[in-house]
């Protein structure tokens, strides 16, 4: 995604911010990125990061520069990535920056970055680890911390972080950019749920695992709600055991699954209340099935409880049997 275009259109104060402290060398040596689930966070850190190596800033990363290239390659040896949101961060990721800091830099430049993205998904020992680095920061060294959730950061991190607060951009305008990209208009609905960015929605599809990924659970999703709305749940279930289960094998797609799931409960309850939806691709199915589900209301507070149920060892069969059960079960 062009992330200095977004930071330019939804991120003024950040940009402005960051763009003012390169212009003036004032750089802080730690940011703490936050920002709501699906705001483009790993993305801006990285772009920032490369922003300080790169060669002709002008006024953030040129992108084509070798140094830039080399970032987007993940090749510059002075810049360390670790990723909570596909792994836990422990602490012998902290000790490999640590290791790596204590020597001298590869690059003439002298500048070492590290970033960790979603510092809630560190471990106790990666925490304590990385607050001592905070505390004595090295000359020429910067990171970049991201959180979904800043209240869960302790209070010492975030005193030692010049914190960026990113705002959400209001899902309909997500939507109509992700059209404006040529994305799905089903497709734009869905997944501007998980991304609050229709630039990085289209990057997503573009990239062919998680389109692959989405696409499967899509065709899931579609087929259970033509299922429900014949009014027989026996089919459902019966849909569920057939074809659900065997597709749902790992929990990123169970995620995306049950997520599909909530705004689509979401949207139901907003019918029910005669407010506006946002899955309007969907519209003539879900004004149906508003009428023939039992109990809306209930179903949405018990998909919101099992998907907390992911990350713990719990089938993912299990799960889905439980959910589908659960939506079609007759009202008490």
């Amino acid at each position: 995604m062009q992330v200095e275009n977004y930071l330019k259109i939804h991120q003024p104060i950040i940009y402005q911010t960051f763009v003012n402290s390169l212009k003036t060398n004032r750089l802080s040596h730690a940011y703490l990125l936050s920002g709501n689930p699906g705001t483009p966070l790993f993305e801006i850190a990285k772009h920032l990061a490369k922003s300080i190596l790169c060669d002709d800033p002008s006024p953030l990363a040129c992108n084509s520069c070798i140094t830039c290239l080399r970032v987007d390659d993940d090749n510059y040896p002075d810049l360390f990535i670790f990723d909570g949101s596909k792994a836990t961060i422990g602490k012998d990721n902290v000790v490999a920056i640590e290791n790596a800091f204590d020597k001298k830099a590869f690059e003439s430049k002298g500048i070492r970055i590290y970033i960790l993205n979603l510092v809630e998904n560190m471990t106790i020992e990666a925490v304590n680890s990385i607050l001592k680095f905070l505390e004595e920061p090295g000359a020429e060294t910067y990171a970049f911390l991201t959180t979904n959730n800043e209240n869960s950061i302790l209070p010492t991190i975030l005193s030692r972080c010049q914190i960026l607060r990113l705002k959400l951009t209001e899902r309909r305008e997500v939507i109509n950019e992700a059209i404006g990209f040529g994305v799905n208009k089903d497709d734009a609905e869905l997944l501007s749920y998980f991304y609050n960015c229709g630039e990085l929605i289209y990057d997503i599809l573009a990239d062919e695992e998680e389109k692959e990924r989405y696409e499967n659970v899509k065709n899931i999703y579609e087929s259970l709600l033509n299922s429900l709305r014949d009014n027989d749940f026996n089919k459902a279930i019966y849909f569920a055991e057939k074809d659900i289960i065997p597709s749902i094998k790992t929990k990123e797609s169970m995620r995306l699954f049950i997520d599909i799931l909530i705004q689509t409960f979401e949207d139901l309850l907003n019918i029910q209340n005669h407010c506006d939806i946002y899955l309007n691709s969907y519209e003539e199915s879900l004004k149906d099935l508003s009428n023939k589900l039992p109990h809306i209301q209930e179903s949405l507070i018990e998909l919101l409880k099992n998907r907390s149920l992911i990350n713990a060892n719990v089938s993912t069969a299990l799960l889905c049997d439980h959910i589908i059960n659960y939506i079609t079960k007759e009202k008490i």
